[in-house]
Formats: structure tokens, sequence, C-alpha cells
């Protein structure tokens, strides 16, 4: 029994180096492709280093003052784009600067229409008494003519229509005079 337990354990240890035989070797086929990788790759950035800038040459003589007049087109055209927004920009503002003063003239009017009708019920009283004066007799209406016609000293007015209960409306004739 002994016997067989002792190839048993020597199986297992030979199974147990080879393992680590395969292992050792895969390990070591790996550095040496990892170390030639790393050659390859120092190569390449000595080489790069060593070679200096090679321009090519062409066959043909340069027109510079061509080319720099195409790269300044390039510029301006690349600066047009912003010089039209610019534009555009200024042409809202002035639509809008021109809308403010079309709403502030229709304010202007609308007050002026207001100051109008506050106006405008004297006048039509002032048409209304004319009116009443023209139905009265020829008498009469003589002797509002001769008053009209004669120009009262205005502190006369002034006193007239400051006395109470003594309500006078100005003539159209006389506020134009005024």
């Amino acid at each position: 029994m002994n016997f067989i337990f002792g190839i048993i354990i020597l199986a297992l240890f030979i199974l147990a180096l080879r393992v680590i035989l395969a292992t050792c070797l895969q390990l070591l086929a790996m550095l040496k492709s990892g170390k030639a990788a790393i050659n390859r790759y120092r190569a390449q950035q000595s080489a790069k280093r060593s070679l200096s800038v090679i321009m090519p040459r062409m066959d043909h003589d340069v027109d510079w003052l061509a080319m720099s007049d195409s790269v300044r087109q390039e510029i301006h055209s690349r600066n047009a784009g912003s010089n039209r927004q610019v534009d555009r920009l200024d042409v809202e503002l002035q639509v809008k600067t021109k809308t403010m003063e079309l709403i502030k003239a229709d304010i202007q009017i609308a007050k002026l229409l207001q100051e109008l009708e506050k106006v405008r019920p004297t006048v039509v009283l002032q048409d209304v008494d004319s009116g009443k004066r023209t139905k009265r007799s020829k008498k009469a209406t003589s002797l509002t003519e001769g008053d009209s016609n004669k120009s009262s000293h205005p502190v006369h007015q002034l006193r007239t229509a400051l006395k109470p209960g003594n309500v006078q409306v100005i003539p159209a004739n006389e506020l134009a005079r005024h």
C-alpha cells in the first residue's frame, strides 16, 4: 500500500512540475514579445527624431501676391458673415425706434383729441347761442351786433365774468381775436 501511495504522490509531483514549467515558458514568450514591441517603438521614435523635415519641392514658381490675395479674400468673406449679422441687428434697432416714435405720435394725437373734446363743447354751446340770436327779433339782433362791434375794455369783461350768476360765453369771433 505504501508503494501505491508513493507512485501517486510521484505522479502528482511530476504533473505539478510540468504545469509550472509550461507557465514559465509562456511567461518567457510573453516577455520576449513585449521586449521586441518596446524595441520597435524606440527605433521608430529615434528614426523620427533623426530625420529632418523635408519640404516638398514645387515644380513651378509660387505667386506669393496671388496667394496672399486669396487668403485676404477668405478672411474678408469669413468676417462678412459677422458684418451681416451686425447689419441685421442695426436694421432691427432702427425698426424698433421708428415703431416707438409712431407709438409716441399716436399718444400725442390721443392727447390732442382729448383736449379737442374738452374745447368742442364750449364751441358747440357758442354755436347754439348764436343760433338762438338769429331766431330773436331784428331789434334784439341789432343790439347784440352793436355790442359785438364795440370792443369793451378787458377789465370790464373780467368784472362781468366774475359777477356771481352772470355766465357769459365769449363768441367765437372774439376767441379768434385773442
